[in-house]
């Protein structure tokens, strides 16, 4: 007995449109900015560290929370920046943060661990009173990276005081200098992220 075969014509545009790989990068979040913090705290908080997986601890008392992959992220934070220069994942860059309201929905959040404010750390009780070289040079890395990869103009690298109204992250924060240098960095080119992160946050 013959078959009936039905051959549907279906337009190369909406063949590709539908994939799974097209659909995903099609519907995925794309930041239009990033948004520098600091943990406000010490380095280390009865004796333990401030890192990613504390912050997302504290995250989790606040509220936040996201599931990505069948896995819950609390930290608020895309990168976590200690003071060694170690970079650690925060939630994936995929996922809308919990870091500055208003501009959650289009931003990438990275938190400097230290209080860089004059009037909350005036004389180093909490810590240095400003971000360490390698802090700062890990942190120069990271906003390059992004930058390339999302295009984002490093004029719209920002502070959280830039965008809200808090101190974060801090007056001692040398934001012209890192904009500066920033910028050559973008211009040459750098490490990628898999070289840049040090621990995954996980």
């Amino acid at each position: 007995m013959p078959r009936l075969c039905i051959l549907l014509l279906v337009p190369v545009g909406i063949w590709l449109f539908w994939q799974p790989d097209t659909l995903r990068l099609f519907l995925s979040r794309r930041p239009e900015s990033i948004i520098i913090h600091h943990s406000a705290s010490p380095p280390r908080v009865h004796g333990r560290p401030v890192d990613a997986a504390a912050i997302d601890a504290m995250h989790a008392r606040r509220g936040f929370g996201i599931v990505h992959e069948g896995k819950v992220y609390h930290i608020g934070y895309h990168y976590v920046v200690l003071p060694d220069g170690t970079v650690q994942a925060g939630r994936p860059e995929e996922c809308v943060g919990a870091h500055a309201r208003h501009v959650n929905e289009h931003s990438l959040g990275i938190c400097l661990v230290g209080n860089f404010h004059s009037a909350e750390n005036p004389s180093g009780a909490q810590g240095p009173v400003r971000p360490t070289p390698a802090q700062m040079d890990a942190l120069i890395e990271l906003c390059a990276r992004l930058c390339r990869t999302y295009r984002i103009p490093v004029e719209r690298v920002c502070r959280h005081r830039d965008v809200g109204e808090t101190a974060c992250p801090g007056d001692r924060f040398p934001f012209e200098t890192f904009q500066s240098h920033l910028r050559e960095r973008v211009e040459r080119g750098g490490r990628s992220i898999k070289d840049l992160l040090w621990q995954r946050g996980e």
